[in-house]
């Protein structure tokens, strides 16, 4: 029996043991420090047929300020990237030379599926993980979590985001909701 990803319900996402798969793709621009993953995040439902189930997508790019010019390296990938760099280094005036994972995007496969799923996600697999592998910050835009949200979406969001998770923000005067930069001190990380 197959198992739609695309209505599973908050609880089943919830409630479920994640586990995760990932590809790593190496910049073909930059020698050394760059690289791209995608992160699957996947469950199982039905013991008896043991079938994978995608769960969520996380598109990471990982740098390393040893080795490469982390604003440059941003600024190669793309507009969102380099907006994120600058407001880390400018803004929250981070160690260029960290090792930084810049979350690009959150994608949930379930229709069903609300933001405190999303936050879930974020707060008990994809943050351990990078802390797990050696990285000093985790940094995203709003949109990298909740592209597509309501403006209660986006509530919730900002309230998980405030209350929930030990994290620094900053929303210009002028941007909108989406352009918010997020930044995870993950050696102060708690899972």
């Amino acid at each position: 029996m197959s198992v739609n990803n695309k209505y599973l319900t908050d609880k089943q996402i919830q409630d479920a043991y994640i586990f995760m798969d990932g590809t790593f793709n190496k910049s073909t621009e930059f020698d050394h420090g760059l690289f791209s993953e995608w992160l699957i995040l996947k469950t199982i439902l039905d013991d008896e047929y043991e079938e994978e189930i995608e769960v969520a997508k996380v598109n990471l790019y990982l740098f390393n300020g040893d080795q490469v010019d982390f604003y440059e390296a941003a600024d190669s990938i793309d507009g969102d990237q380099e907006f994120v760099a600058s407001r880390l280094l400018n803004v929250f005036q981070i160690d260029p030379l960290s090792r930084i994972a810049i979350i690009d995007n959150l994608f949930v496969n379930s229709e069903e599926a609300t933001a405190k799923t999303k936050i879930k996600l974020l707060n008990e697999q994809i943050l351990p993980y990078l802390y797990d592998r050696g990285f000093d910050y985790a940094a995203f835009l709003n949109a990298s979590i909740c592209y597509k949200g309501s403006r209660l979406e986006q509530e919730i969001t900002d309230d998980a985001f405030e209350n929930e998770m030990p994290m620094t923000r900053e929303i210009g005067e002028s941007e909108r909701w989406g352009e918010g930069v997020n930044l995870v001190d993950l050696e102060e990380y708690k899972s």
